[in-house]
């Protein structure tokens, strides 16, 4: 995890690297994240783990005899499996090495975190980590310490780290001693004989012992007491009961006491099957990548616009994993700050991999937030100290969040999508059972709030998903389905066919009703602007008749109703105007003060995006699928921005727009001129949050760097992380995104919230 650099201090440099936060530490060393002083940067996988001595003990002639074969030993080793040895100085007054950095969770802590992996998982993991040992072996490298905390899980699969102790065969001065090397509770027994007993076949039964921890959430030796542990070890009297059956002769056969009973690496990775062409991690480990990278580009960011990174959160260690010993959580010292960054959402002042660290372990940090929030972490946005601009920020959200990225239906969540001072008080990742057919939803402060049929809904506590109040259905159901909650101070309102209901915020009560209007109407959509709710209703006595309505939902007033001569569909207020497509040929604008007619078009449109700033209107779901500009006062067109297009575009306040069009390709454009930025193949729903750009599928949300991906690879995926026997969702709802968090609902009766990707 990520821990801040002493304060008050000027930067500290190692060789041509500065150093930005502290990564870990154990035995004799220190591990920092670090980025070269000439090329300062906020993209984690430019980013390097510096491992350097400790400053308080002194360097002698054999530490650097030792170091020297270290860094000798790491440069044979090499692969995608492996973080791959960068730079490295051994005669500096102060040795250090620099390795690839890998920004993510070790598996420890992702187990301890997230629980154990699913089996495809595993047998990935397995295949993975065995490959990069049979590389390792190839070169007659040992690692020698191959545990859990010695595995980093990036996106593109699992990573072997720390092989400052491994040595090459041949370097028999340093194995003369007999010295015991090693993890308790995932040695070999050879281990325990030791190091000149060590051979390849036991980096196998550590990777065995590593496997049955990910599928179980236990290490094979476990015991509370130290002896039995190596007692156990020693006869290779391994637990196995809760390592799934599938996966257990493998396991097993890694594990046999005589190492030439087990299988080589290499014949391992067969046993455990191909490598997948995407890494198969389930959505608590997707989340805790993103956590991480998250972390490091926010310590990149405050180093590159000079302001350091002292002021970032130091979180204090917890147990590491281990045979005799159980994590506990930490408590977050109430001194986070506003940070800007990139993927996933804003900064979370959070855990960065430890990407390099000494012998005798790795030390483990967790996170929660100042009020002892649960044991996936969470953190409150920063305090009122500026956001280096001058103004205040707020210690937590403090606004309404609605679908479609509020008032113009822009599906832009804006700067609050993933600046962390506008994430709940305490919110951590969370899973909630609801009732199927749940959504859309609004977000609260303190309470996220989701619609279901029959006028019913379920109140859920923003931070941790506990539910907090139910309304049953029942009602006159809408003929359209439930509409997004209007949340308005301390009150929602649900809108169904017989009406506008209110009920209290925090305890569900009902508050009284708005009716529909007299005359056989019945709701078709609505918008809420600033604490207004405009409706369109069609009749229900006469054919291509409808009506708009403007209700202050406060005082319960109605401002305005306005006949339209033709059925609505969704209406759109934004730009001071009330934008209702009429059927598939014409559309009008309605002045929102008075509801008087402002401007009719031709322009038959689905949907309708109001982009306040340039006064724009973007009418999609046409019949020649374009997306057309219109002005918002006249409906005039202004120019056709994309064709093949059938869902809604997302436009940024800055004039980026983004669409997915018919083809599955994701394209960029910019409002003003129509030029095209970039594109991917991707078929998708898709909005925007900050300088990401977000699509959403069936079974997971991807997001790309607003400015354009620099490879195939460059996204990151969010998939919901299901409870045990949830079946495979048949879509994803509507997404709310506020402070780095995601909430999803899932129309089989589901709501989940996770880190942004």
């Amino acid at each position: 995890m990520l821990e801040a650099l002493p304060p008050g201090q000027p930067p500290r440099l190692l060789g041509p690297y500065r150093l930005l936060a502290r990564l870990g530490a154990g035995g004799m060393g220190e591990v920092h994240l670090a980025c070269r002083t000439d090329a300062p940067t906020a993209d984690p996988y430019r980013m390097v783990a510096v491992k350097t001595v400790r400053e308080d003990l002194e360097v002698d002639g054999d530490f650097r005899t030792r170091f020297r074969r270290e860094i000798a030993a790491a440069r044979t080793v090499d692969g995608p499996g492996v973080a791959r040895l960068v730079d490295a100085d051994a005669d500096a007054p102060s040795p250090w090495l620099a390795t690839e950095y890998v920004p993510g969770p070790s598996l420890a802590e992702a187990v301890v975190r997230s629980g154990a992996l699913p089996v495809g998982t595993v047998r990935a993991l397995g295949a993975a980590l065995a490959r990069a040992l049979a590389g390792v072996h190839e070169v007659k490298v040992l690692h020698r310490d191959l545990k859990p905390a010695n595995v980093l899980l990036a996106a593109a699969g699992p990573k072997l780290i720390d092989f400052g102790i491994a040595q090459a065969f041949e370097a028999t001065a340093l194995t003369s001693t007999g010295l015991v090397v090693g993890s308790p509770g995932f040695m070999s027994p050879e281990h325990l004989v030791g190091s000149r007993a060590v051979v390849p076949a036991s980096d196998v039964f550590c990777l065995g012992a590593v496997l049955a921890f990910a599928a179980s959430g236990r290490g094979p030796f476990h015991d509370d007491e130290m002896a039995a542990v190596i007692y156990r070890i020693s006869r290779a009297e391994a637990e196995l009961d809760g390592v799934p059956e599938e996966l257990r002769p493998v396991v097993e056969r890694c594990l046999r006491l005589d190492p030439d009973q087990r299988p080589s690496a290499a014949e391992l990775a067969g046993l455990l099957g191909d490598a997948p062409s995407t890494f198969p991690w389930p959505g608590g480990v997707l989340s805790l990548l993103a956590e991480y990278g998250e972390a490091a580009r926010s310590a990149g960011e405050a180093a590159a616009s000079g302001a350091g990174v002292a002021d970032l959160p130091t979180l204090g260690p917890v147990v590491p994993y281990s045979p005799t010993a159980l994590t506990d959580r930490p408590v977050l010292p109430s001194a986070p700050v506003e940070r800007r960054r990139r993927p996933w959402g804003a900064v979370v002042a959070g855990a960065v991999a430890v990407a390099l660290v000494a012998t005798v372990g790795v030390v483990l940090l967790n996170r929660t937030d100042g009020q002892g929030g649960t044991a996936t972490g969470g953190v409150a946005g920063p305090p009122s100290t500026g956001t280096g601009t001058g103004a205040p920020t707020p210690e937590t959200l403090s606004q309404v969040v609605l679908p479609y990225g509020g008032q113009g239906r822009t599906n832009d969540f804006g700067r609050t999508g993933t600046d962390r001072a506008y994430r709940p008080a305490g919110w951590s990742p969370w899973t909630a059972e609801v009732e199927p057919g749940t959504g859309p939803c609004a977000l609260s402060p303190k309470v996220l709030v989701c619609a279901g049929s029959g006028g019913s809904a379920v109140g859920l506590r923003a931070s941790d998903g506990k539910r907090l109040w139910t309304v049953p259905g029942g009602r006159g159901t809408s003929p359209v389905g439930p509409m997004y909650p209007a949340v308005v101070d301390d009150t929602v309102y649900l809108t169904d066919a017989d009406g506008i209901h209110a009920y209290g915020l925090a305890d569900g009560k009902e508050r009284g009703v708005i009716p529909v209007p007299d005359g056989g109407w019945a709701v078709k959509a609505t918008d809420l602007v600033d604490g207004v709710l405009y409706s369109a209703y069609f009749s229900a006595q006469e054919d291509g008749k409808g009506l708009a309505t403007a209700v202050r939902l406060k005082d319960r007033t109605l401002l305005w109703r306005t006949p339209l001569d033709g059925v609505p569909e969704q209406p759109v207020a934004g730009a001071g105007t009330m934008v209702v497509p009429l059927g598939a040929d014409r559309s009008v604008a309605l002045d929102i003060r008075t509801g008087e007619v402002a401007a009719r078009s031709r322009e038959g449109c689905g949907t309708v995006t109001v982009h306040a700033r340039s006064g724009s209107v973007l009418c999609s779901g046409r019949a020649d699928r374009t997306v057309v500009v219109l002005d918002a006062r006249t409906l005039k067109p202004r120019r056709t921005l994309a064709r093949g297009v059938t869902a809604r575009p997302a436009v940024r306040a800055d004039g980026l727009v983004a669409v997915v069009d018919d083809g599955g390709t994701l394209t960029t454009y910019d409002l003003t001129s129509g030029r095209e930025h970039w594109r991917v193949p991707r078929e998708d729903r898709v909005y925007l949050a900050g300088d990401r750009v977000l699509t959403v599928n069936a079974t997971e949300v991807r997001s790309y760097p607003a400015a354009g991906p620099a490879s195939d690879t460059d996204y990151e995926d969010y998939q919901p992380n299901l409870p045990d026997g949830f079946p495979t969702p048949t879509g994803l709802g509507e997404p709310l995104v506020a402070g780095g968090a995601v909430f999803l609902p899932l129309p089989d009766g589901l709501v989940v919230s996770g880190y942004l990707p």
